[in-house]
């Protein structure tokens, strides 16, 4: 058995480094095949509840349901997530207590000391000043409109019909559920299972640039095609970052739903399909130079919070 911690999140980062391969393995993919069974499975049922609503409703309830297809598809999907993030949350929300209190305790004997600065930082977390927040949503918009922009110029998107289905489905879904689903419950249910929960473990078992990329590797892969791969990649290690660096989960939550919500709203219905190659690339560049603007920043200035450490 894994012996949990009350006060650490978990067993010590050199214990956990002792484990075999194996004990190593099982301790970062358990929970995620506990959330995605639990996901498939909610989603199974809720889907016969919608058969049965189906099966049992009049012509005016079916027409509802073939009108708001995807939006309805989009909520099950969104309720399946968070039923999901149920079953794993309390081994999450013991990962997050010990990223907020101890950030990487040693061993017992350092207990006291650590603790004693994870909470002095969890508190710098939670009174940053709003230009350290805003920062790092100008940081999130700059960074995956720009993206966007740049998948759009190299012609990627339109190549892979994988991922024009998967588009066809998220933006057939209503504009004020969309942002509910992509800026409130995605963001949340993403980032307790990437960030709290499996970044959080990969950090005991790997130095941080090897659990940055492995954490952002699985984020890309999880997403299933190709052009949302190498997007949630890119994401993922800037959403690991800014975790890192504010040492408070409200930062990768907030960085995941603005991005979600820019990227939505701005591309909602084609509103920058006639965008002429030229204008594309000029706003891709200065939206990508502001993202490396913020982020400059915000490392000089959480450095400072952290003592330069």
């Amino acid at each position: 058995m894994f012996r949990i911690g009350s006060s650490t999140g978990g067993e010590s980062r050199e214990e956990i480094r002792g484990w075999s391969s194996f004990r190593k393995t099982a301790y970062l993919l358990l929970p995620l095949l506990i959330y995605f069974v639990v996901h498939d499975v909610a989603e199974l049922v809720l889907w016969g509840i919608m058969e049965g609503v189906l099966s049992g409703g009049g012509e005016d309830v079916v027409t509802f349901v073939r009108e708001n297809a995807y939006t309805l598809q989009g909520v099950i999907n969104g309720l399946a997530a968070l039923i999901g993030v149920a079953a794993v949350w309390k081994m999450a929300k013991k990962e997050i207590a010990g990223e907020a209190y101890a950030n990487g305790v040693a061993d017992d004997r350092c207990f006291s000391v650590n603790r004693r600065t994870g909470e002095a930082r969890q508190r710098l977390g939670n009174e940053m000043h709003s230009g350290e927040w805003l920062l790092l949503i100008a940081l999130a918009f700059c960074a995956a409109v720009g993206v966007n922009f740049l998948f759009g110029l190299t012609g990627l998107a339109e190549q892979s019909a994988a991922y024009s289905s998967v588009a066809k489905k998220q933006y057939g879904v209503e504009f004020a559920a969309g942002l509910i689903l992509y800026g409130i419950v995605s963001p949340f249910a993403e980032e307790t299972v990437f960030r709290g929960l499996l970044y959080n473990r990969m950090k005991k078992c790997f130095s941080y640039p090897i659990a940055l990329v492995l954490s952002a590797l699985f984020f890309g892969l999880y997403h299933g095609n190709v052009v949302q791969a190498v997007y949630g990649g890119v994401l993922g290690l800037l959403i690991a970052y800014v975790y890192e660096k504010y040492h408070n989960f409200m930062a990768p939550v907030l960085f995941h739903a603005v991005a979600n919500c820019s990227v939505f709203a701005m591309t909602y219905r084609g509103r920058f399909e006639n965008v002429s190659q030229g204008v594309s690339m000029g706003i891709m560049a200065a939206l990508l130079a502001v993202a490396g603007i913020c982020l400059w920043r915000i490392k000089r200035l959480t450095n400072q919070n952290d003592g330069d450490k």
